[in-house]
């Protein structure tokens, strides 16, 4: 099935959030179905939650799911048009998601892509007019473009984030759903906070706004038990990455658990500290290590770390091969790298 399709593609990327990822693709089924009677957007949905839960990857993901890469993808992020004319701004920023017809009328209709996607991020960071011009947008299926033009939103899916009650949302306590409240508790702690979230919302971007939305989806707190996928998702990512250059590299149980210790400072964060720590004690080093020449193509790298040490090692293997020390090359076995925090990592 399509939407079987589409779900595993976002779960494998999406951590914590099947409530939010099960309404996205009910919401791409009926667009990619046909089944959206109306001149506006295919979908239109607002997400509510705490910072690092993964909103805006929810977005991305599912624009290299349907695409294959972001080209479909447009961002407008409202924190970066207080100042001036709000408006203009915003659709300054979406311009390049619409194409200009082949006659140059001034006055045609500008189309989208099909299955493009629009992210507005941070809408309560905006002035009121934004909000208010969406509004009229999702009415009528335009946006009124610079100079003038008008543009269709009606092969756009639009998404919206927002940061409202992200408190609530973090003091709803640990494990609703998965390893905390159960059952008919859980659902009514989840109805309260939707009502709350939904009642904020309302009062900052009114209620027009949320009338033309096909769903208004609050992204639970991260648990700890999630922060172990999202750092195999983290690797995977890397891994891709690092297949077109001929490497490879798995992270062995002790550099696993440095990770994730680090991942659960502040869960009210998100993932965020967990990426920080992967990019700060992982893709550093061995980025650092394949510009100079010190991965041959065609080897793996084993991270790992040694009680009591803060940093990692890294081990260099060749296929069917022991481990070689950079010694062979004249280097010492341990090498300092500073970074701007002075933290270094060993290399094997």
């Amino acid at each position: 099935m399509y939407s079987d399709v589409i779900r595993a593609a976002l779960e494998k990327e999406i951590a914590g959030q099947r409530r939010a990822v099960n309404s996205v693709v009910r919401g791409v089924t009926r667009a990619v179905g046909g089944l959206v009677p109306r001149e506006g957007p295919l979908c239109a949905y607002m997400f509510m939650g705490p910072t690092g839960t993964g909103k805006t990857h929810l977005v991305r993901t599912l624009a290299k799911t349907l695409h294959g890469d972001e080209r479909g993808l447009v961002v407008a992020d409202c924190t970066h048009f207080a100042q001036g004319d709000p408006w203009l701004a915003f659709v300054r920023q979406l311009a390049p998601l619409f194409v200009v017809p082949r006659m140059e009328n001034k006055w045609a209709v500008l189309d989208t892509p099909p299955l493009s996607i629009m992210l507005v991020e941070y809408l309560e960071r905006g002035r009121p007019e934004v909000a208010k011009a969406l509004t009229a947008a999702f009415e009528t299926g335009h946006l009124t473009l610079p100079e003038g033009r008008q543009g269709s939103l009606r092969n756009c899916l639009v998404f919206m984030t927002s940061s409202l009650c992200s408190r609530e949302i973090l003091e709803q306590g640990p494990g609703i759903g998965f390893t905390g409240t159960q059952g008919e508790e859980a659902e009514d702690s989840l109805q309260r906070l939707y009502k709350l979230c939904s009642s904020a919302a309302q009062e900052q971007f009114g209620g027009d706004l949320l009338g033309r939305l096909d769903g208004l989806i609050t992204f639970d707190r991260l648990q700890e038990e999630h922060l172990s996928e999202i750092l195999d998702r983290l690797v995977r990512g890397m891994n891709r990455w690092l297949a077109r250059r001929g490497f490879s590299c798995e992270l062995l149980s002790e550099s696993k658990a440095f990770l994730l210790e680090r991942g659960r400072a502040d869960l009210r964060l998100g993932a965020r500290d967990l990426v920080r720590a992967h990019r700060r004690f992982v893709e550093f080093p061995v980025a650092d290590l394949m510009i100079s020449g010190r991965i041959p193509p065609g080897t793996l790298v084993l991270v790992d770390r040694r009680p009591g040490e803060d940093h990692l090692h890294f081990t260099v293997k060749s296929p069917g091969a022991e481990a070689f020390m950079t010694e062979a090359e004249g280097l010492p076995r341990e090498i300092p790298v500073a970074w701007e925090d002075e933290s270094p990592f060993a290399v094997h």
